[in-house]
């Protein structure tokens, strides 16, 4: 391979003195129709993967959709599904807000930062609550629900599903081994889930994807219900990253480590009509601890980088000094015809900070074809 020398090591690398070889340019094609594998999400940066039943259900609304969220150990989850489903059924959109009726064991409390209100079970050891998030509708409800239900599916390592799956679904009643069917709220359909796998302890996958989801941050495999054909992408590694666990809408993951600090980056395509800049942003500050930002401060906290032809919104997000663990986010954004592209790094903000230069250089190697 050719030699790179010195000088330009230093300045794309920022390694130490002599020469080494060229990192690898690797390029695969992504298949829309690949699934996950079957199997926890690697944790960078907290407790190791646990048994988890996840209960979730979108309520479509406009401008917003309304994602509600219950995740904790199974047998504790189950107990609450009759609950849940009563609760959810509840559910009705007056004007551009939610109302409800809480069972006699849940309490509401305020929301905070993304958060429109945080419902808690009573009497629960480890504490289990129900967050609820408006996040801003797409222009293609199913690929709103599509893109969020994968992105969940994801998080306790099952595989995606395809838009028909979410059309089969009106016609099962509810279960707790349904993974996927419907209520009626007034003249809303809502998509529930019950999912039971394996989460990480990573706080950082937790919330949607905006606008039908971003992630999420989200992240997902996702795309609109007609998906654009098969897009190859190519990029090239840094110098002691790792692969990591890809497949399904994880188009490329690496694990990076760094004496006994790890962290994690994937590259994810969403809908680019469901995922809308701003509201993806936001979702990463409010998982490593930071509020909101306006539209108008946004290029402010951001820079743009150019990959290729095309140009990418770089973030570099620090958790608070005394948060603990803390956390960084490394994110970019890149918009591709139909696709939204988000690259990210998570991890402590020491290897963060370390592994930053290495980030922008990958990120800027990326190429479509």
């Amino acid at each position: 391979m050719k030699q790179i020398c010195l000088v330009t090591l230093l300045a794309f690398l920022s390694l130490s003195t002599g020469c080494r070889k060229q990192e690898e340019i690797t390029s695969y094609t992504v298949s829309k129709g690949a699934s996950s594998s079957n199997t926890a999400l690697p944790d960078m940066t907290a407790a190791p993967a646990k048994p988890t039943r996840m209960l979730a259900a979108i309520v479509p609304g406009s401008p917003q959709n309304w994602f509600f969220k219950m995740t904790g150990e199974p047998d504790q989850v189950k107990a609450e599904f009759d609950h849940f489903i009563e609760f959810m059924k509840s559910v009705t959109l007056s004007g551009d807000k939610p109302e409800w009726k809480l069972p006699e064991n849940w309490t509401q409390e305020p929301g905070s930062s993304m958060r429109f209100a945080t419902l808690k079970i009573k009497d629960t050891d480890p504490a289990l609550e129900v967050s609820v998030i408006p996040l801003p509708a797409g222009t293609d409800l199913t690929a709103d629900l599509l893109s969020n239900i994968n992105r969940w599916r994801d998080q306790v390592g099952l595989d995606s599903i395809s838009a028909e799956t979410i059309k089969e679904a009106a016609d099962k009643s509810p279960a707790l081994d349904t993974e996927l069917f419907t209520l009626k709220s007034g003249d809303k359909m809502i998509s529930v889930v019950s999912l039971k796998g394996m989460m990480a302890g990573n706080p950082m996958s937790r919330a949607p994807f905006a606008s039908g989801m971003m992630g999420g941050p989200g992240s997902p495999a996702a795309g609109p219900a007609n998906p654009p054909a098969a897009a190859e992408i190519q990029y090239e590694t840094p110098a002691g990253w790792q692969p990591g666990r890809s497949g399904g809408m994880r188009k490329a993951a690496f694990n990076i480590t760094s004496g006994d600090e790890t962290g994690e980056v994937t590259v994810i395509d969403l809908s680019k009509a469901a995922s809308p800049l701003l509201p993806n942003i936001n979702r990463w500050r409010g998982q490593v601890s930071l509020k909101d930002i306006t539209e108008a401060e946004l290029s402010q906290q951001s820079e743009q980088l150019k990959v290729g032809d095309l140009e990418a919104t770089y973030v570099k997000l620090l958790g608070p000094e005394d948060a603990k663990p803390r956390i960084a986010i490394l994110g970019a954004i890149i918009y591709r015809d139909e696709l939204a592209w988000f690259v990210k790094f998570t991890g402590p903000v020491k290897l963060a900070e370390q592994e930053e230069a290495r980030f922008k250089q990958f990120v800027q190697s990326i190429r479509f074809e």
